[in-house]
């Protein structure tokens, strides 16, 4: 199936490695010239090396206030315009709760303010700055895709993260609804996607294989998701045939949480 994305324009947010890495390549793949930004160059660079004339790539810190502005108007400075953002840049923060908390004896009261700030200016309020940022150019072309990246941890409380992570994501979904409400008459779409435990360097970096093992143990499809299967939802969110689903919540999660 063609997904109209040819010679469309796309930001990924933590395009280096893991989900935001796939996305990048499953974009580029069907047809999209895509700018990486992370808050260091080395994995950006390697898209860039891969087709330099598809990928562009630019460093940012989402934690601050520039950082996600200066992501979007260096992509349409590289490629003359924006059309797609995904928001798939983000930190665990040095917490642990959800289902293993009783193992880690992790609670809110263990996590600083400064943790707790991280974790936000990051996870929220970068995609918060990077999504204003792009939807009115996106609205002055009448027409746009922004996708942020949620997690189960959202939805469940902390799953394997502690507060400062599962708020973060939780607060993402409801951003999600409310610029889908504003953003919909001029043709732009946003909406939400919560991945379960997809198989990354951040997933591993942050819980021991026996851990995730007996997580998806648990999920009805009894595995770890992998990031492709991921990627390709998000395309399909980024299309030409995805023009009538916003504010929408979509959880991929190999049947972990039905909720």
């Amino acid at each position: 199936m063609d997904l109209g994305l040819t010679d469309r324009v796309a930001l990924v947010t933590g395009a280096s490695s893991g989900i935001g890495e796939a996305v990048a390549l499953a974009l580029a793949a069907e047809g999209c010239r895509v700018v990486g930004t992370d808050i260091t160059a080395e994995g950006i660079n390697r898209l860039v090396s891969q087709d330099s004339d598809r990928f562009g790539a630019v460093v940012a810190d989402l934690a601050t206030e520039d950082g996600p502005r200066a992501a979007v108007a260096h992509t349409i400075e590289r490629f003359g315009q924006i059309d797609i953002l995904v928001c798939a840049g983000g930190i665990f923060g040095n917490a642990r709760g959800g289902v293993f908390a009783a193992d880690a004896g992790v609670s809110a009261s263990e996590i600083s303010a400064v943790d707790w700030d991280r974790t936000l200016k990051v996870n929220l309020r970068g995609s918060f700055l990077a999504a204003q940022a792009a939807i009115p150019y996106m609205s002055a072309r009448g027409w746009g895709r922004v996708i942020l990246i949620g997690s189960v941890s959202g939805q469940m409380g902390g799953f394997g993260a502690g507060a400062d992570y599962a708020a973060s994501k939780a607060a993402l979904g409801g951003m999600a609804r409310s610029m889908a409400l504003t953003a919909g008459p001029s043709g732009v779409t946003v909406n939400y996607v919560n991945p379960g435990m997809i198989e990354t360097p951040m997933l591993a970096g942050n819980h021991s294989s026996a851990s995730t093992a007996k997580i998806a143990r648990q999920a009805a499809m009894r595995r770890l998701g992998q990031r492709g299967e991921l990627a390709a939802v998000i395309a399909m969110l980024a299309s030409d045939q995805a023009g009538y689903i916003t504010g929408t919540h979509l959880d991929v999660n190999g049947g972990y949480y039905f909720g």
